[in-house]
């Protein structure tokens, strides 16, 4: 295999990994499925290239401005779209619409306030996007720091959930009654968790930006990607979203090296249905697993 289609698609899966991982940062205390997840990327794209791009404000304040700005957009929808749907009954499935709403909310607010030109974001200081001859492959100091920061960070969330928070979420995941009854409050634990995964969305969009530039269009092929490795890595599987984000952008870069660009989505879920027929929980998934 050519080394510099294999090196590119590691940096794509990177990205869809961390989407993944957002997914199940949601999910795991609220087993809902946020489908604005994705324009949550967009707008963490889009919010940091003015803020650094147009603003010039400086890379780390731009940072962390973007991610309280769209963890804070996310506890909204939380409290708007999803909360009141839950308090009704926690097995409905209105969030389903009002997740897609929202999407669509977020996805007409930013088309009409920035427009659909592409913004070009720099990568931070001693990073650059200018490909490095490393053997005999092309790759960029950004996107080899990209993936190095993509490993530390699913490390960091699996970390988090061995402390006493993160086993109060994997309780609630569980079993949400039964967490009840031990003084466990599932209402605060969705609300951070739509507020960290909002952050988490946005952090992703921000290190996107270099490589795919900050669009509109950034955040639907994103978000299939990333559904996709949440899904086969089995959901709520950090390390599981890990691998299998890194074989749908193998898969991505290995089908447009072979055949053409205009088949690499096909490609992509071409396999992702035939991994999931045969294994419908995900790769790393069991139907009689316990995660706590």
């Amino acid at each position: 295999m050519d080394i510099d289609v294999l090196a590119h698609g590691i940096v794509a899966g990177s990205l869809y990994a961390l989407v993944a991982v957002s997914f199940n940062i949601l999910y795991r205390p609220t087993n809902v499925f946020n489908f604005a997840q994705g324009e949550l990327v967009m707008l963490g794209a889009m919010i940091f290239a003015s803020l650094t791009s147009l603003a010039g404000m400086p890379w780390l304040v731009a940072f962390a401005g973007t991610l309280v700005t769209v963890g804070c957009i996310g506890l909204v929808e939380e409290r708007i779209a999803v909360a009141p749907i839950l308090a009704r009954s926690q097995t409905g499935t209105g969030w389903v619409i009002t997740t897609l709403a929202t999407s669509l909310i977020i996805s007409n607010l930013v088309g009409r306030f920035w427009g659909p030109d592409p913004i070009l974001v720099k990568p931070p200081a001693l990073l650059s996007m200018d490909s490095l001859d490393i053997g005999s492959s092309r790759i960029s100091s950004y996107e080899i720091a990209l993936v190095l920061v993509t490993l530390v960070l699913v490390a960091i969330v699996e970390r988090v959930y061995r402390t006493l928070k993160g086993k109060a979420v994997m309780a609630v995941a569980e079993d949400r009654e039964a967490a009840l009854l031990r003084g466990i409050d599932p209402g605060s634990l969705g609300r951070w968790s739509f507020f960290l995964g909002a952050a988490f969305a946005a952090m992703t969009g921000v290190l996107a930006a270099p490589i795919l530039y900050a669009s509109t269009s950034l955040g639907p092929d994103l978000l299939l990607k990333g559904f996709a490795a949440a899904a086969v890595g089995s959901i709520g599987n950090n390390r599981g979203a890990l691998i299998a984000g890194y074989v749908i952008g193998v898969t991505e870069a290995v089908g447009a090296a072979l055949l053409s660009p205009g088949y690499q989505e096909a490609v992509i879920f071409i396999v992702v249905l035939a991994m999931l027929l045969l294994k419908p929980e995900g790769l790393f998934g069991s139907p009689n697993a316990r995660t706590v």
